[in-house]
């Protein structure tokens, strides 16, 4: 950004200012340089076209969720939607506070929104095909735990917020959606079309809006860029082995956390024949 104006030098400050490169896996030249330009080609063109096939798969077979039950409209969802949104306003504060904006595309702030406005919205099928399309998402959640990164989270309460901000997206604000809008609100356990819908929505965010903007910032989002020290795929093909390990992680934990939610969901929620 060498011939770039004062006034976008003050917003790329704001954006990602605070994103120290020195940490591994965090960003910097040497992280931006770390793949030959020829094999990410190589790689985002491999996954692309999965993700067509993918697609042309999924349209022929998805089934589109019809409303069976009369809405719940619970006060403790007014709650639940207040508490979300302050855990995101936090995290907004922390964000802009430490200069690294640029993290609020990472998975799991983009899981706590559609979250926020599945709590705020109206059960209706637009809304329960979101939470359907969010049960496969929780993926990034999930690994986020596993592996959590909060080398850079230096401010006070900050990792702890962290862990109460992951707890809130995987483990109680989507049972509770589901509860809210009845247990048919999930895709027959048979179906996959939906799991591939947001295989595709997960690609299509990391490879054409992550992955440019991590290329120009050079700020390393959501290891688009090089790996983790802790990836144990950690190389020069790194990405290519997560193109097939994350497809089949995404696909098959939605399924699992499906199953799961038909066990815990009270069976007077469940549909009346």
């Amino acid at each position: 950004m060498a011939n770039a104006t004062p006034y976008a030098l003050q917003i790329g400050n704001v954006l990602y200012g605070g994103i120290d490169s020195s940490i591994p896996g965090h960003g910097g030249e040497k992280c931006l340089q770390y793949l030959d330009r020829n094999l990410m080609v190589l790689d985002t063109a491999i996954a692309t076209t999965m993700m067509i096939i993918v697609f042309i798969f999924a349209l022929k077979t998805y089934s589109f969720p019809q409303m069976k039950l009369k809405p719940v409209e619970p006060a403790s969802k007014q709650v639940l939607l207040v508490i979300l949104c302050l855990v995101l306003g936090v995290e907004l504060g922390y964000k802009f506070s430490s200069k690294q904006v640029l993290y609020l595309l990472n998975p799991c702030h983009v899981i706590t929104m559609v979250e926020i406005y599945l709590l705020g919205a109206k059960q209706s099928p637009s809304s329960m095909a979101t939470l359907r399309l969010l049960i496969h998402y929780l993926y990034g959640a999930l690994i986020a735990m596993v592996l959590p990164d909060t080398h850079a989270r230096l401010l006070p309460f900050e990792v702890p917020m962290y862990w109460i901000q992951h707890a809130l997206i995987f483990f109680i604000i989507p049972p509770y959606l589901v509860y809210t809008f009845g247990i048919e609100s999930l895709e027959p356990m048979k179906e996959w079309a939906w799991s591939c819908f947001s295989g595709i929505l997960f690609g299509i965010h990391h490879l054409y809006i992550m992955q440019p903007i991590a290329m120009f910032t050079q700020v390393n989002l959501n290891f688009i860029l090089c790996p983790s020290n802790a990836d144990p795929f950690n190389g020069p093909y790194y990405r290519l082995a997560a193109i097939f390990h994350q497809a089949f992680c995404l696909l098959t934990l939605g399924k699992i956390y499906s199953i799961a939610l038909h066990f815990l969901i009270p069976k007077s929620k469940k549909k009346k024949h």
